[in-house]
């Protein structure tokens, strides 16, 4: 069946959408954050005709990938032009590419049309001009799951358009798309959102909102948040739902909605770890179990602050990413002095070794627990430098004692 009978249905939204992730897009370049490099060399390229015959657009999820796709797609067909492209009053065609209907722009979803048939469709259908439009335009959105049959039907035409034809490709995978189609795109790294600038936007649509968020909480949604805009607002969004309209999401409610826990514990933790106190190491613990704290979770938050041990002395509290208050930044500083790094090179040995075990374990909390407990039991252990270097836990040997505490 031909992807131009099925695969892609319009999709009407409209700025009245409940969900904020939606609601938010971006429908103009300068809505954009966190891209900006990116923006100008698109704008520059449309606006002096000197556009690419194909655009890959990579990065992880939420940085504007289909966001940014979609927008090219209207400032190329835009009836005002790209110096005047519509932002509230849309014309024909830029409201037709928001809701999906343009006859002239196509969104293919390429986790579900990956076979060579469906390029060939496509390719037999951009034969033909633009109905209404200047530029046909075929979107193809997580373009690494095209098979490799698939890629190798798009090289002739990516390689020599006709001169009406754009294409415009999103993954999240980029390894994963052969060389030979990547040579023959203008290939852009999305980056990561910086904390502040995403601190600053969320802060933003709570105002427009009126939800009654804290600043902490705000921070803890962009430290899970990753970088990427879409999570932020989705987690925003459900806070916001959560407490209502009445109550504010401070802190420790947004902890509880998201399963995530508090960084000072987590740090008491571990000093307890490193004096072996295994009875209030393993109390603390199953309070976090209990919050609903995965292990995953845990065990990545607890190599983070292996990391902040480590290396505190050469970073700064705003390098951070809001993962820690001025509180928690001074108290790591303070035991990072008493702490010998291969007793922390270790640690994160041992921590990278579990993740791994968390996938053969029926129980995985079970594992965290003897994780922690086996740490607290390592100055009884002995280790070989080499082996150690190697990463090898189960060759340790018996030749020298593992390095504790820094002697007074």
């Amino acid at each position: 069946m031909s992807i131009f009978q099925v695969g892609w249905s319009p999709l009407k939204m409209t700025n009245n959408s409940k969900v904020l992730a939606l609601k938010y897009r971006p429908q103009v370049f300068n809505d954009l954050i966190g891209q900006e490099v990116i923006v100008e060399t698109i704008f520059n390229s449309i606006k002096f005709n000197k556009s690419a015959n194909a655009y890959l657009f990579t990065g992880i999820r939420g940085v504007g990938k289909t966001t940014i796709a979609r927008i090219l797609a209207k400032s190329l067909n835009c009836e005002n032009g790209i110096d005047n492209l519509c932002e509230d009053d849309f014309c024909t065609h830029c409201d037709s590419i928001i809701n999906s209907n343009h006859i002239d722009v196509l969104e293919i979803d390429a986790a579900s049309k990956t076979g060579v048939d469906d390029v060939r469709d496509l390719i037999e259908f951009s034969r033909y001009g633009p109905t209404s439009s200047k530029y046909k335009i075929f979107i193809i959105d997580e373009v690494h799951m095209l098979s490799k049959q698939a890629f190798n039907a798009l090289l002739k035409t990516l390689e020599e358009p006709p001169e009406y034809l754009k294409f415009i490709f999103a993954t999240t995978e980029i390894k994963k798309i052969p060389i030979t189609v990547l040579s023959r795109c203008q290939r852009f790294d999305l980056s990561r959102i910086k904390s502040s600038e995403l601190f600053k936007f969320i802060k933003g649509i709570k105002e427009k909102e009126k939800g009654n968020v804290s600043d902490d909480a705000l921070k803890l949604i962009v430290k899970i948040s990753e970088g990427s805009v879409r999570d932020a607002l989705s987690l925003l969004d459900r806070g916001m739902l959560s407490v209502g309209s009445s109550e504010e999401l401070n802190l420790k409610k947004a902890q509880e909605i998201y399963g995530y826990f508090d960084k000072s514990k987590l740090i008491e933790l571990f000093e307890l770890v490193l004096h072996g106190n295994e009875e209030k190491v393993i109390q603390i613990y199953r309070k976090f179990y209990d919050q609903g704290v995965e292990p995953k979770v845990f065990l990545n938050d607890f190599l983070e602050l292996i990391y902040y041990f480590k290396n505190i002395n050469s970073i700064s509290l705003e390098s951070v990413n809001f993962s820690l208050n001025d509180e928690e930044f001074n108290k790591i500083k303070d035991i990072s002095n008493s702490i010998n790094s291969e007793t922390l090179i270790l640690f994160w040995q041992f921590a990278i070794k579990t993740l791994d075990e968390l996938d053969i374990v029926s129980n995985q909390n079970l594992s965290i627990e003897m994780f922690l407990i086996r740490l607290m039991h390592l100055k009884s252990l002995k280790f070989n430098e080499n082996e150690l270097i190697d990463n090898d836990i189960s060759k340790i040997s018996k030749s020298d004692s593992i390095p504790d505490l820094k002697s007074e």
